[in-house]
C-alpha cells in the first residue's frame, strides 16, 4: 500500500512539474524552404538578430524569405511564429547608437494578456519558465556551456577579459515583468544581443505585422 501511495505521489509530482513550464513542441529550430505562390512574398533579412548557429534567416547566406502576408488575425498568432513587421519607433535619446531598418523580423515570444519576464538569462511567461530552444539567452545559437567552450580556441572567436564578463552578464540577464497589452505581443529575436526588438521598443502592435515568415524561398 505505501509503494502505491509512493508511485502515485511521484507520477502527480511529476504532472505537476509539467504543468509548471510552458512548451512549444510544433515550432521548429530551423525554416524551411517554401514554394512561392502568388498569395505570399519575397522579402530580404540582411540582420542578424534571427541568425541562429546555421545562420538561419539571414538571406545573405539563405537567400530571400517567404512571407505570408495574411497573418493579421490575433486569433491566429502563436508563440515561436517569426513575423516581419514594420519596426516601432525607437528613442533615440535613450538609444542614440542604434538605426534599426524599417522593417525588420522576430519571434513571438508573449500573446496579448500575457506577462513576460527574464530572470538569469530564461524566459518566464506568467510566471512559468518557457521550456523552448528559443527560451533563454544564446549567442549565434550557444548556450553559456557551449559559448565558453568554444571561444579563445585556435581558429575560433577571441574574447578577453572584458568580453567575458560582458557575455556572462549576457547569459545571465534580467528583465522586469512587463504585461503584454491586448493587440500587442512581445517579440524578440534569437540572439537577443543582436536583436532590435520588444526588449527596446516594448510590446510591438499587432498593426505593425506585416506578415508570417514561413521560411526560404525555394528555387
Amino acid at each position: 500500500m505505501k509503494k502505491s501511495l509512493v508511485i502515485v505521489f511521484l507520477f502527480l509530482f511529476v504532472i505537476g512539474c509539467e504543468e509548471q513550464r510552458i512548451t512549444d513542441l510544433i515550432t521548429e529550430e530551423s525554416p524551411k524552404t517554401v514554394v512561392m505562390t502568388q498569395d505570399l512574398i519575397a522579402i530580404e533579412n540582411q540582420n542578424d538578430g534571427m541568425v541562429r548557429r546555421n545562420l538561419e534567416y539571414s538571406s545573405k547566406d539563405k537567400g530571400k524569405i517567404a512571407v505570408d502576408p495574411k497573418y493579421f488575425n490575433e486569433n491566429h498568432m502563436n508563440r515561436g511564429d517569426v513575423i516581419y513587421y514594420k519596426t516601432p519607433l525607437i528613442d533615440k535619446n535613450k538609444y542614440p547608437q542604434l538605426n534599426p531598418p524599417e522593417y525588420n523580423i522576430a519571434r513571438v515570444i508573449a500573446l496579448p494578456g500575457e506577462q513576460i519576464e527574464i530572470k538569469k538569462g530564461k524566459i518566464y511567461i506568467n510566471d512559468k519558465p518557457l521550456d523552448t530552444f528559443y527560451g533563454e539567452a544564446l549567442s549565434w545559437g550557444l548556450d553559456e556551456e557551449e559559448y565558453f567552450k568554444s571561444v579563445n580556441k585556435p581558429g575560433s572567436a577571441q574574447c578577453d577579459e572584458s568580453c567575458l564578463k560582458t557575455m556572462k552578464e549576457y547569459f545571465n540577464m534580467g528583465m522586469d515583468k512587463i504585461k503584454v497589452p491586448e493587440g500587442h505581443l512581445f517579440v524578440m529575436g534569437d540572439t537577443w544581443w543582436r536583436s532590435i526588438d520588444s526588449q527596446i521598443y516594448g510590446p510591438l502592435p499587432v498593426s505593425s505585422i506585416k506578415g508570417k515568415v514561413l521560411g526560404y524561398v525555394g528555387n
